[in-house]
Parts: C-alpha cells; structure tokens; sequence
C-alpha cells in the first residue's frame, strides 16, 4: 500500500535553508501497518502530476507548522518565520485533499493535519490551554461506536498543539468521534474516508496497538 505524508517546513537560520521534515520515527509506524510512505516535496510545480505517477492508495496529513488557509484560502500574510506558517505546505495539501476527494482515497490528519482538514471544510481553531496540551498526556473519551471499538470508552493519549477545534469550531461536515473537555480530539467526514486525529501515533514508544488498529481501518478496510 502507497501512501502519501505531506511534511512539515522549517527554516534553518545557522544555513538560511528552508527544509522540509519528517519524524523517521513515521517510517517506523508504517512499517507496523504495512504500509510505504512517499513524503511530499513543499516545493514541486506539478502536484497533481507529481501524485499521480506515484500511484497512491492514500494520504497522511502530518504535524507541525501552524494553519495557513480557511476553506482553501490562503492566509498571504502569514509567513514561516513570524507565525510558523508555510504557504508552500498549504498548498501541497490542499492539493492533495483534492486528488483524494476526487479519487475516493483513504486519509487521515494528524494534529496540524487534523486541524487542516478542519479548515479546508470552513471550519475553524483556536488556542488551547497549554497547561494540558503542550507536551501533556491527558484523557480523551470517545463517542463513536467504531473508535470505542477500537479504543475503548477512554484512553490516555499525548499532546503537542497549540491550537485546537473546540465543538463551535468543527466544520459542519465533519463529526466528532472523541472529545476532551470541550475539545474535538478526533473526527470523521460525513460521508468520505477521512479522518482526523489530534494525538501523535508515531511518538508512542512502544506504538499503540490502537493506533495501529485504526490506521489499518483507515486505509485497508
């Protein structure tokens, strides 16, 4: 199974690069679902053209950055230096929402990615409350019959972000499948295979065999 994972962007003052990242630990985590990861250059002319002669069965929306667009408008005065934003990376995925909408391929968003699902369906974030989300562990309970099957009723799950979709802010194509306090901490389109995550499955040591469980769901079943 092909998969595609958009990566992360950050700028390098020492060398004046801009470099586009991916956890190794990612490739770690694919491998416990048998699936091969393509991460997804932020500078590339041709997207579309780009994915489609990778001949992928899906996409891996990834962490990192903050959000550069709202209903597939880009925010053009943020930048990644002062907001932690890139516009390259935001158009990549926005991209690549497209092709799989278009081709009724599998996805899933993982934190940042998450929240770029959000958005790209008019929803909206806000910050959240540090003292429990930056680099925190915390209960999430969930309330979708398949991520209960999955998970259980709870579990402990980690947490990098800044920014989180609380229930007033969460596209209306979307719907919860887990919450904590009032934030959404995962979700499912109405009647697409995308998903959205806001805990890091790759920085488990050991992986969660949960986690793993719903990344097969997501893209073989």
């Amino acid at each position: 199974m092909e998969i595609a994972i958009s990566q992360r962007v950050v700028f390098d003052k020492s060398s004046r690069e801009t470099r586009d990242v991916l956890d190794q630990d990612w490739y770690k985590f694919a491998s416990s679902i048998n699936i091969r990861l393509y991460p997804i250059p932020n500078k590339i002319n041709n997207v579309e053209e780009y994915i489609y002669k990778l001949n992928l069965d899906g996409v891996i929306f990834s962490g990192g950055n903050n959000i550069g667009s709202q209903n597939k408008i880009l925010f053009k005065s943020k930048t990644l230096i002062n907001d932690d934003v890139s516009l390259s990376r935001e158009k990549v995925e926005i991209k690549l929402l497209n092709w799989s909408i278009q081709n009724k391929k599998p996805v899933i968003g993982v934190c940042k990615g998450m929240q770029f699902i959000n958005s790209y369906f008019d929803g909206h974030q806000s910050l959240t409350d540090s003292s429990k989300h930056v680099n925190k562990m915390h209960e999430v309970r969930f309330i979708d019959k398949k991520f209960i099957k999955i998970y259980g009723k709870s579990q402990i799950v980690n947490s990098y972000h800044n920014f989180g979709i609380n229930r007033n802010n969460l596209s209306a194509d979307l719907i919860p499948t887990s919450i904590s306090d009032n934030e959404i901490e995962s979700f499912k389109h109405v009647k697409n295979k995308i998903y959205g995550i806001m805990w890091h499955p790759e920085r488990n040591i050991p992986f969660n065999k949960s986690d793993i469980e719903l990344f097969k769901n997501v893209f073989y079943k």
